[in-house]
């Protein structure tokens, strides 16, 4: 009877704490950590993203891969210059790398935490989601970092809408925050799902992932409702073609969709493992894996 109750209770100390691992999470490691902790989770994981392909009209047409970039710490988000430089946040390495037209690699700025989405203004400064300090940073040319707006609840995914606002995921608080050039924020909506990217289309329509679920869709009057169900789990990166096309991680899944007007999706990309981040730029798809430590550069004509 004694053995009994001490292996009862080595093992509701296992459980304990595994769930202390899977509640303090950033916006790309549970698909690292269902791969260590639950075989059986992960083979469900694959059934929904099987099923998701299947309902595509189109049928999967991957894009060709041209190029390669390495040596990152967890990559989340890109962004890129006027000049055609790469940037890619590292999540675990505190920074953000800069990679030259011509290839250069060089650390852009330093010394923030958990450093999650990225966007340029129209006059060129970057601005960084330190997800674990719960601020917006603002980087001019030079790499000098100001705090633009704090008092966020874990800001992931970032964009800038047509009016020069900053769109804000606040992952903690199943938030959309607008803020505009002087640093006031609006709540734009407060009816997500554990929300990590965030894009606006030409209409005004915003367009969010959300980690919980689903791609859902803020129209102009500020109505939510579900735009795809087609992801495993949706990551942070959501970006617009210029050909109009809506493209999303699928951190659950390992690959890129592109999403249909009637919300079907089409695979583009996959074997990405830890598929985070997107970035669509001129005729090319930026894709960050952070299994691979590595960003995945791919054609889009």
């Amino acid at each position: 009877m004694m053995k009994r109750l001490a292996k009862i209770t080595v093992l509701l100390g296992l459980l304990g704490s595994l769930a202390a691992c899977t509640n303090d999470m950033g916006p790309g490691d549970v698909e690292l950590s269902t791969k260590v902790y639950s075989k059986k989770k992960k083979t469900k994981k694959v059934k929904k993203v099987k099923k998701a392909k299947k309902g595509s009209k189109k049928g999967d047409q991957k894009l060709k891969l041209i190029k390669k970039y390495t040596g990152f710490s967890s990559p989340t988000a890109m962004a890129i210059d006027k000049e055609n430089n790469l940037y890619v946040s590292n999540w675990g390495g505190d920074s953000v790398t800069k990679i030259s037209s011509n290839g250069e690699k060089s650390k852009f700025v330093t010394g923030m935490s958990s450093p999650a989405g990225l966007a340029f203004d129209k006059s060129g400064n970057l601005y960084v989601s330190d997800y674990s300090a719960n601020v917006i940073l603002k980087v001019d040319k030079n790499g000098k970092k100001t705090t633009f707006a704090n008092n966020l609840s874990t800001p992931t995914g970032i964009s800038f809408d047509k009016a020069g606002n900053l769109l804000v995921t606040n992952r903690g608080s199943d938030e959309i925050v607008s803020i505009d050039p002087q640093g006031k924020k609006t709540i734009v909506s407060n009816k997500m799902q554990t929300p990590v990217g965030v894009v606006e289309d030409s209409q005004g329509n915003l367009f969010v992932t959300n980690y919980g679920g689903s791609v859902l869709k803020i129209d102009t009057n500020k109505q939510v409702s579900v735009f795809s169900k087609g992801f495993a789990r949706p990551g942070v990166g959501i970006d617009i073609t210029a050909k109009g096309e809506i493209i999303a991680a699928d951190n659950g899944g390992d690959c890129v969709r592109r999403i249909a007007k009637d919300g079907s999706t089409e695979v583009i990309a996959d074997k990405i493992g830890g598929c985070v981040g997107v970035r669509a730029h001129n005729d090319q798809l930026y894709v960050s894996s952070w299994s691979d430590g590595a960003v995945y550069v791919y054609s889009l004509n």
